[in-house]
C-alpha cells in the first residue's frame, strides 16, 4: 500500500461525494476513504499528545513519565465509566435511515416500484 497524503482538494472532494446522490463507491474510493479516516485519527491524536504534553509543562508536572500519564488517564476513564449508567441509550433508537442533515430517524420511505 502507498502511503500518501490526502490534499485539501482531496478532502473536500470526498465530503462532496459523501452528501451526493451516489449510494456505492468503487474500491478506490473507499479505500481513499478509510486512508482519509485513519490519517485524520493520527492526526488528532498527535496533537492530542502535543497538547498534554504542553499542559504538564505549564503545570510544572516534569518529573510525571508517559506511564504515570496514561495510567492517570485511564483512571479518569473509568471512573467517567463508573459515573455512566451502561444502559443509558438503549433502546432509544432501533436503528435504521437517517436524514443526512437532521441525524433524525426517517419515519416515512418511499415505497420502490
Amino acid at each position: 500500500m502507498t502511503s500518501t497524503t490526502p490534499s485539501a482538494g482531496g478532502i473536500l472532494a470526498a465530503a462532496d461525494a459523501l452528501q451526493g446522490p451516489q449510494h456505492t463507491f468503487n474500491r478506490e474510493q473507499v479505500a481513499f476513504l478509510i486512508r482519509l479516516a485513519y490519517d485524520a485519527g493520527r492526526t488528532a491524536e498527535y496533537v492530542g499528545d502535543l497538547a498534554a504534553m504542553h499542559a504538564n509543562f505549564a503545570a510544572k508536572n516534569w518529573g510525571r513519565t508517559h506511564e504515570q500519564w496514561v495510567a492517570d488517564q485511564i483512571a479518569e476513564m473509568e471512573a467517567a465509566a463508573a459515573r455512566q449508567p451502561w444502559n443509558t441509550w438503549r433502546g432509544q433508537y432501533p436503528g435504521g435511515p437517517v436524514d443526512f442533515e437532521t441525524g433524525r430517524p426517517v419515519r416515512h420511505l418511499e415505497v420502490a416500484a
